[in-house]
């Protein structure tokens, strides 16, 4: 287990990574970090691809740009 500190900077709150947890998550500087919670209550946190979000928005993009065309196909 690690235990990580919660500081206050400015009006926010942030959590500061031990250079363990650095190095478990593969997280550096400037990276996104993502919280869910699980169907038990447990938090798990990992570090955001930020190459895959942008490929899923141009994804959804697309999607939605032809959304009348890929539903012509869906009910024929």
């Amino acid at each position: 287990m690690i235990t990580l500190q919660v500081e206050q900077a400015g009006d926010r709150l942030c959590v500061v990574l031990t250079a363990e947890a650095q190095a478990l998550l593969g997280a550096k500087a400037g990276d996104a970090v993502q919280i869910s919670r699980g169907a038990g209550g447990e938090l798990s946190l990992a570090t955001v691809d930020q190459e895959h979000a942008a490929r899923q928005e141009r994804g959804r993009a697309l999607l939605r740009r032809f959304r009348r065309t890929f539903e012509a196909f869906e009910n024929p």
